[in-house]
């Protein structure tokens, strides 16, 4: 993704200026992009000086955005979210995942890269109705959310709530789909 695009959301991300369902999506994109990640920091930085100067300013910020950055600035840093994240390519090839997914399934990212997730962790109890209803919602680019028995590396069978948002670019092209899988019980 170039980084003039991810550089302009997280210029709309800091201002507030995102829907809640921008916002969401650049939080995804957030939790792996380290280079967003720090143009977020970065900007945020740059508007506390703005607001906390003692220099008046010849356009008052707007007050949203005072009140997230007076937040950030206080906020203490929070632990990872217990979700599983994985990061695909637009042709569902594993790009990024984080330790809760491992920690769920047992892959790594060195086993999954480059790969579709379901060529390994899909098998006979796997609800291939809701693969399908999952598949057709990707190529339309559109959110999607079902409740699948996996595979874990050790042959375990367990039940999760997947949840994936594609995240797209200016002209509605994906970009990456991005999963959160919330483990439910085991088999």
């Amino acid at each position: 993704m170039p980084l003039e695009f991810l550089n302009e959301r997280a210029a709309l991300y800091v201002a507030g200026a995102m829907t809640v369902a921008e916002r969401e999506a650049f939080e995804l994109v957030l939790e792996f992009h380290e280079g967003a990640r720090a143009e977020v920091s970065r900007l945020q930085a740059v508007g506390a000086e703005l607001v906390l100067s003692q220099a008046p300013l010849a356009v008052e910020p707007p007050a949203p955005l005072r009140e997230r950055i007076l937040q950030s600035i206080g906020a203490t840093s929070c632990p990872p979210p217990p979700d599983a994240l994985v990061v695909t390519c637009p042709e569902g090839r594993v790009e990024w995942l984080n330790e809760s997914f491992t920690g769920m399934c047992g892959y790594s990212l060195a086993e999954l890269r480059g790969r579709k997730p379901g060529e390994l962790l899909q098998g006979p109890a796997t609800d291939r109705a809701a693969v399908a209803r999952m598949r057709t919602a990707l190529r339309e680019c559109q959110p999607c959310r079902e409740t699948l028995s996996n595979y874990a590396k050790d042959g375990s069978v367990y039940q999760v709530d997947v949840a994936i948002t594609p995240i797209v670019d200016d002209s509605g092209a994906p970009r990456w789909f991005v999963a959160r899988e919330r483990r439910l019980s085991t088999h």
